[in-house]
């Protein structure tokens, strides 16, 4: 895993400090229409505090927002990491209570599925399994928390337009470097809109 960060920071000091950002200017001035407050009245706005609240059921600002094709996604991944909650958990009080049954002498009680584990290796598998356990109760927040973030930026970009007009280009560019002599490398990147 640290291996990977020297190439990372390098990664990020390179878009960083490398870009070389154009943007067009808008030839064309639009006048906005004026609009009374009879007609105000009428549009409501779609609103992303709205989102989020429903967003307390999972789902709930999906909905609000008509994107229920996200629901399958949003339960299939807190599913999938509450079904993980669940099975360390269960093979956690297992290995504890196989323990137990070991140091205490209890041979009826004892586990079939512990048999070929020396009793010094319990605790240690115990707490693997409690380490499992915490890192999918930590995935499952995760996700509950990226479910109403998700909500909240989908209501506020309820109105965004999206038009063929609307485009990025990126390449490569070489721009002069101020403080050598050798040119400095980065990407240039376009804007248009």
């Amino acid at each position: 895993m640290k291996q990977g960060r020297p190439i990372l920071f390098l990664l990020l000091f390179t878009i960083v400090f490398g870009l070389s950002v154009q943007a067009q200017s808008d030839s064309l001035n639009m006048v906005a229409p004026s609009i009374s407050r009879a007609d105000s009245i009428k549009v409501s706005k779609h609103s992303p505090t709205t989102a989020m609240l429903l967003s307390i059921i999972p789902g709930g600002g999906q909905i609000y927002n008509k994107k229920a094709w996200k629901l399958p996604i949003i339960y299939g991944l807190m599913g999938t990491s509450s079904y993980f909650i669940y099975h360390y958990g269960h093979r956690m009080v297992m290995a504890r209570n196989e323990f137990i049954n070991r140091r205490d002498g209890n041979t009826e009680l004892l586990n079939p599925y512990f048999q070929d584990d020396p009793t010094e290796n319990l605790i240690p598998l115990k707490n693997s399994y409690l380490r499992n356990m915490e890192l999918a109760i930590g995935a499952t927040v995760l996700l509950y928390a990226l479910n109403i973030i998700d909500a909240m930026v989908d209501a506020h970009l309820y109105y965004f337009d999206v038009s063929d007009d609307l485009s990025l280009q990126w390449s490569p560019a070489v721009m002069p470097s101020y403080a050598s002599n050798c040119p400095a490398f980065g990407i240039g990147v376009q804007l248009r809109w």
